[in-house]
């Protein structure tokens, strides 16, 4: 049977946490026995729990939790076909909600549950860092969790089937000025300039910037496929991207470390989503902007509308990747077109003739 952990309660049968490499968590399969053998499971929780799911042979428990039922879902085809992009970010939530509900079992889950985790994680405080939005966000996901469940016999419960989430706002009326972009970019690192450079040069979604490597690069041109729609790209390195790539390529050679991502941190490694988000978060601190007002994110948007100010709708939906031009239309939508005033007043109709 082996020992019942008296910390990490909310990891899954015989996965273990421990912490390395000044404090941080790595995860292992307790395979028991004497001297008790652990198994390494690497520091990624989702990679850790589909080798767990490997490992773990034993039957369903008699009263499935949470927790069972989001291992079951991370190994499962559907969660396989879903892109890089989504995966993460359904890691990210599937993450908190293990860690809030992972031991409760499914047929007692019930909507007044879920009610009050939206209420705590909705909050501004250090201990939740609550968003509004990953509350709306990581309560769907967990519906999803029971959905995915019901449909292979788990539970026949579902508490987000009663719990209606009010449409908030999103960031189509947010716009980055120039100033905003500028100071945030002085108290920056040089890793992080490079990484706010490339994004809004080339105005993709940051999981798209970070993936841009070497390989990408065809003839001065820049080519790839976006993460999320799948949509083909090519765009002709030539002018400011050209610079950024040489200043890039020179820094990257006075490292010892050599990576082919173009996107590397201050001594050559790969830059990681986490990576540059605390080195974005620390920038933005310093130059005392707010959270809400300034995301990462937010420099595709500005690309696109600094584009179609310059060259136009066609030109910037070209650039974003959109399907259909209304969509770009819509996400350029904040700072609105630039539209000649009346260059004169015209006669009256129907005035008489002198």
């Amino acid at each position: 049977m082996g020992r019942h952990p008296t910390v990490n309660k909310n990891l899954l049968p015989r996965m273990r946490a421990r912490k390395r490499h000044g404090g941080k968590i790595y995860y292992y399969y307790d395979a028991g026995g004497r001297p008790r053998k652990e198994i390494p499971l690497g520091s990624d929780y989702i990679a850790a729990v589909q080798k767990w799911a490997k490992l773990n042979v034993s039957p369903s428990p008699i009263l499935p939790t949470v927790g069972y039922a989001i291992t079951r879902y991370l190994t499962s085809p559907g969660y396989a076909e879903l892109s890089t992009g989504t995966q993460d970010d359904y890691g990210f939530a599937l993450d908190k909600l293990t860690e809030n509900f992972g031991t409760a079992p499914l047929d007692q889950v019930k909507p007044a549950h879920l009610t009050l985790y939206l209420e705590k994680r909705s909050k501004d405080c250090d201990e939740w860092k609550g968003s509004k939005h990953r509350a709306q966000r990581e309560v769907s996901i967990l519906g999803m969790v029971f959905r995915y469940a019901r449909s292979i016999g788990l539970t026949k419960n579902d508490p987000k089937e009663s719990i209606t989430l009010k449409k908030l706002p999103g960031r189509k009326k947010i716009y980055i000025t120039d100033d905003m972009l500028d100071a945030v970019y002085a108290a920056g690192s040089i890793a992080l300039k490079d990484a706010m450079d490339l994004a809004y040069l080339i105005g993709q979604r940051p999981a798209d910037v970070l993936s841009m490597s070497a390989m990408n690069i065809k003839d001065d041109i820049l080519e790839y496929r976006q993460g999320k729609t799948d949509t083909p790209q090519r765009i002709v390195i030539a002018g400011p991207l050209a610079d950024l790539i040489k200043r890039i390529d020179e820094r990257k050679a006075a490292n010892k470390v050599h990576s082919l991502f173009l996107l590397v941190d201050e001594r050559g490694k790969k830059m990681t989503k986490a990576m540059l988000r605390g080195r974005f978060e620390a920038a933005r601190t310093t130059a005392g902007i707010n959270g809400k007002d300034f995301q990462f994110r937010d420099l595709r948007r500005k690309s696109g509308s600094d584009l179609r100010d310059q060259k136009g709708l066609d030109a910037a939906q070209d650039l974003l990747g959109h399907q259909v031009q209304a969509q770009t239309e819509h996400y350029t939508a904040a700072r609105g077109k630039i539209i000649s005033a009346i260059p004169i007043r015209g006669p009256k109709t129907g005035a008489s003739k002198a």
